[in-house]
């Protein structure tokens, strides 16, 4: 059964970039952008930047230890204010990085769009000239001689018919787990600077005579306070792009926590003081789209530590895949390696670049840069490309740049 629609949609405004989606690779990209002198507009669904580091609540911010530009400067802001730090001296107050995000897009003279929903893309052939994304305003049209996808998922890409993989095979089950992060306070003095949590769950999860879900769960405090976010709860082979699952996904998630939190609070003498703040407001997801590029990272290149004359990002992350077959992680190492613009630029597609976990790559090669400081830094080099393309009036294919990458 379908419903026939004629629809209208007036243009809000016109732009030289748009970014959909203010996780790290949106806000990496959008606030490039705005330095760079284009009009930009950046559309998020929620009502703050940040996406995974807030709404998601996760912490630590892996992989910024040698980067140079955007998440380097990020780090060294919250250091300033006493935010940064805590757990591997990598983790951050989730408010703090909120204000300082929005600060710098100000300064960049971003304009933000919260609350926004992206609906479809507008495409002739395949050229990607805007948006149409609805608010309490309505349904409007956005145009943009570039659209940046970093909505994690590639919805953009996929709206306008880029090609993707899922899973394996196109096998979503194979999907990595999904992840609903929870905030608790009142850690016990002596894990102030974090905990690995598994002893603690198996033996609370034995007494109770339940099942543990995941054996590599942890506490990351957040700096200068009192509260936490545990690493825990995993939801095994839901459809990362059917709603209803997502939902089903979410459900499991939070039943999860209120058993880990009624269990370790019953059972373990240690944190029976401690308290539940509340869950994420975004599911983890750690796998879905993967755009079909004009280049695909390959699980050799990750392994080889391969270089590109285009790189956009530097990575030293080790690839980590969640799987149900160990509810546990399962880790290999890669050498050091770099992202190509190639990859970020859908397949026979212009006008569209992705940014982020949905990049063009092989399962193996997105367990490693999926994780927040190579999404961040890969949304800063592409917004160099699109700003160099857009000055020199010319296809972000034949753009020549040599970013530095690393400090």
């Amino acid at each position: 059964m379908f419903i026939e629609e004629q629809l209208s949609t007036p243009v809000y405004g016109e732009y030289d970039a748009i970014v959909v989606g203010a996780g790290p690779a949106g806000c990496g990209a959008a606030i490039t952008l705005g330095r760079s002198g284009l009009k930009t507009l950046l559309i998020e669904k929620f009502n703050c930047l940040g996406g995974a580091w807030t709404t998601g609540f996760m912490n630590p911010l892996f992989d910024f230890e040698h980067k140079s530009g955007i998440v380097r400067e990020i780090v060294t802001d919250l250091r300033k204010k006493g935010q940064f730090g805590g757990f591997w001296d990598k983790s951050f107050n989730y408010e703090y990085m909120k204000s300082l995000l929005e600060e710098k897009m100000s300064d960049a003279n971003v304009e933000i769009l919260y609350n926004t929903t992206f609906s479809r893309a507008l495409v002739k052939g395949k050229t990607v000239y805007g948006v149409i994304a609805e608010n309490i305003s309505g349904r409007y049209a956005y145009l943009a001689k570039t659209v940046l996808d970093c909505t994690g998922d590639g919805n953009v890409a996929a709206n306008a018919g880029c090609p993707f993989e899922l899973g394996e095979d196109g096998d979503f089950t194979q999907c990595q787990a999904m992840t609903l992060m929870f905030l608790v306070a009142n850690i016990p003095e002596k894990y102030k600077d974090g905990l690995m949590l598994y002893e603690k769950l198996s033996g609370a999860y034995e007494k109770a005579g339940k099942e543990i879900p995941f054996k590599v769960p942890y506490l990351i405090p957040v700096p200068r306070s009192h509260f936490g976010v545990i690493q825990f709860t995993h939801m095994y082979e839901y459809d990362p792009l059917d709603a209803a699952a997502i939902t089903r996904a979410t459900m499991e998630g939070r039943q999860q926590l209120v058993d880990a939190f009624e269990y370790l609070t019953k059972y373990d003498d240690e944190f029976k003081d401690l308290e539940l703040i509340g869950s994420s407001n975004v599911l983890g997801v750690r796998e879905s789209r993967r755009i079909i590029g004009e280049y695909t990272v390959t699980t050799d290149d990750i392994l080889n530590g391969s270089t590109f004359d285009d790189a956009v990002a530097y990575v030293e992350f080790h690839a980590d895949l969640h799987t149900r077959s160990n509810k546990g992680q399962h880790c290999f190492g890669t050498k050091p390696y770099q992202i190509p613009m190639r990859a970020l630029i859908p397949k026979d597609y212009s006008g569209l670049v992705v940014a982020g976990r949905c990049i063009s790559g092989s399962r193996e090669a997105m367990a490693s840069y999926r994780v927040t400081g190579d999404c961040a830094q890969m949304g800063e080099g592409a917004a160099k490309y699109i700003a160099k393309a857009q000055k020199d009036n010319c296809d972000i294919r034949d753009v020549k740049l040599k970013l530095r990458l690393t400090e």
